[in-house]
């Protein structure tokens, strides 16, 4: 199951197909990065929801925006609410490492990281991809901000 591990390892897909295909797309790394951030800024301007804390953006910084995650109490129900209005999103890492079994046998008890633990109940990451549409986005911001409880 995914982010449930067993034991202490590495994830490295990068067969002999995925390196040709990532040497063509490193050639657009700058336009990419560039589209991740014009997404990521809408979102940070837009969304607007009391329950949903947005990424915070320190002056004189950047970010590629692998992911666009929030933070959000309502997690459970706000993403069974973006589901009915066919909006896909992903909890990355809901387990945290301490606590994962993996990490057993370093001894770690849930209570030891709280904040790590919060983060791991909190977290959820909204669509962010290459060809995502303004229309697209646009209506995912008018989901999150009609979200009530």
């Amino acid at each position: 199951k995914r982010y449930y591990n067993k034991v202490v390892g590495a994830n490295s897909r990068l067969d002999e197909l995925q390196a040709g295909l990532l040497r063509i797309r490193l050639k657009y790394l700058n336009e990419i990065n560039r589209e991740h951030e014009h997404i990521a800024n809408v979102y940070l301007q837009k969304i607007d929801n009391k329950w949903i804390e947005l990424p915070l953006v320190r002056e004189n910084t950047t970010s590629v925006w692998h992911q666009f995650v929030i933070h959000t109490s309502k997690r459970e129900q706000l993403m069974k609410y973006l589901k009915d209005k066919d909006i896909n999103t992903i909890i990355h890492y809901p387990i945290p490492p301490h606590l994962s079994e993996a990490y057993k046998f370093l001894g770690y008890k849930n209570g030891d990281f709280p904040i790590t633990e919060k983060y791991a109940n909190e977290v959820l990451s909204l669509p962010m991809y290459v060809g995502m549409t303004q229309d697209e986005q646009e209506y995912v911001i008018k989901c999150i901000n009609r979200f009530k409880i």
